[in-house]
């Protein structure tokens, strides 16, 4: 991983899920620095691709059904997939478990992970500064 993630979520003002959650709970969990909280309820999943020349995005099955527990009852959480420190792509909980439904987004289950591909995401989806991403989920800065 990249500063690109850590320059994004210090950018918009999102915490550090290590420094929210009791750390001996989720010492496991959360290895690396990819899940923020933004406002009380919204949480986010911030990845990049490593690949330059077929560009995805991986969620883990585990990551998957923590944030659908975290969200069971009220908030929301984004997958944010980067291609810079200010853009890239963001799909709401919503948008996930539809593309899941219709089975459009596909599971490796060898990796036990979701997997993000470009033509998952639309452009509808894309954002090009901190700010449009902040529009794009109902937050302005």
């Amino acid at each position: 991983m990249g500063d690109e993630v850590l320059n994004f979520a210090n950018e918009i003002g999102a915490t550090d899920l290590k420094t929210v959650f009791d750390y001996s709970k989720f010492h496991g969990l959360f290895k690396r620095r990819n899940y923020f909280l933004l406002d009380k309820d919204k949480f986010l999943i911030v990845k990049i691709s490593r690949s330059k020349i077929r560009p995805f995005w991986g969620l883990g099955k585990k990551f998957f059904d923590l944030f659908n527990t975290l969200t069971e009852k009220g908030g929301n959480y984004f997958f944010v997939a980067l291609v810079s420190n200010k853009s890239g792509w963001v799909l709401s909980k919503r948008e996930f478990l539809s593309q899941i439904s219709d089975e459009s987004l596909s599971y490796s289950e060898n990796q036990e992970q979701y997997k993000i591909n470009n033509y998952n995401l639309k452009d509808h989806h894309g954002f090009t500064s901190t700010e449009g991403f902040l529009k794009k989920i109902g937050l302005f800065k």
